[in-house]
């Protein structure tokens, strides 16, 4: 295996949504690249495996009796060691994770340092059926927590429901999520939709999700009890002490077991002339370089909070503790 990170799409959704037509659909649409795909089913007997379309040059490993999430430290490590280790050659690794997997699990599979010498996360996609999306939800958390951790939702078999009740589920979707890329699908039909080599995870990118402040203030906090998931967005002046930020996040992470589903954030920093990119999924977070601050920008930090049973104010507070305060000037 050369040494240059493979880019990795994870592909989720609830059971049903579509995933493994989706998965056939980018292959037949990319003939000149090489996958490697890892298909996991919750079964003992792999009914999927027989769906995937075969093309020269791909090599399919399947995951049975068990959930992708739940055997991390079994399955799916040894079969990425294993890849590894092995001379296998492929262009791209695309995971179909079961409808009850957290995507969060494998999102941090892929952000350890040993793993990203070879991977690099390129995004995550969701299936979201909307024949049966309002209904799931307030059913299953595991839709709820899949389409909160995705960078692309591909709302499918549009042509089952009415306009008024597609722009709803839009709605909740931009509410549960207010990142994402909406798009809509008829039979996992995306060859138009760009899903590859997205880079959805390269700083730059994180920035440019947080640009649009406008949006993200309109629903800023948002309280849904019926999924009891919300989105608060902070703005703090002044400059962070890095170290400082970083024991905040570990502290904030461990109290918050299962509550913060998602960080996005541009960060200012003393001494520093590029911005900080901030992702986290659960309770791992990474901060990356940006770009350079322009010279008459205001130096601000802006961070988007994802998760459940999140008190606004006190985030704040916290987080303007840990900003460094000015140098006192001697009388």
């Amino acid at each position: 295996m050369n040494n240059t990170p493979k880019p990795v799409t994870i592909i989720t959704g609830f059971l049903g949504a579509g995933k493994t037509t989706l998965l056939n659909k980018i292959i037949q649409s990319n003939p000149s690249t090489n996958f490697l795909i890892i298909e996991n089913e919750a079964a003992a007997l792999n009914i999927d495996r027989e769906f995937i379309y075969e093309a020269d040059g791909n090599k399919v490993f399947e995951l049975s009796n068990g959930c992708i999430c739940c055997s991390l430290n079994t399955e799916l490590g040894t079969l990425l060691n294993s890849i590894i280790i092995s001379n296998i050659e492929y262009d791209y690794l695309l995971i179909e994770a079961t409808g009850m997997a957290d995507p969060g699990h494998l999102i941090n599979m892929f952000s350890g340092r040993r793993t990203q010498k070879y991977f690099k996360l390129d995004g995550v996609v969701s299936l979201v059926d909307s024949s049966s999306f309002l209904k799931r939800l307030n059913e299953h958390y595991e839709v709820r927590k899949q389409i909160a951790l995705s960078d692309i939702l591909l709302v499918n078999k549009t042509d089952l429901v009415e306009p008024d009740k597609l722009s709803k589920i839009e709605q909740q979707l931009s509410t549960i999520n207010p990142f994402a890329r909406i798009e809509k699908t008829k039979y996992s039909k995306a060859d138009t939709i760009q899903i590859l080599n997205c880079n959805l995870f390269h700083p730059s990118n994180v920035e440019k999700s947080l640009d649009n402040l406008d949006k993200l203030s309109s629903i800023s906090p948002v309280r849904e009890h019926a999924h009891k998931i919300e989105t608060i967005s902070i703005t703090i002046q002044g400059d962070f002490e890095v170290q400082k930020l970083s024991a905040w996040l570990d502290i904030f992470l461990f109290a918050n077991p299962g509550n913060i589903l998602r960080i996005k954030g541009i960060i200012s920093v003393e001494g520093i002339q590029h911005k900080l990119a901030l992702h986290s999924v659960g309770d791992n977070f990474q901060i990356s370089q940006g770009n350079y601050w322009e010279e008459n920008e205001e130096r601000e930090s802006r961070i988007v909070f994802i998760g459940s049973n999140l008190d606004k104010n006190l985030i704040e507070k916290n987080l303007s503790s840990v900003v460094k305060k000015p140098d006192k000037i001697e009388s």
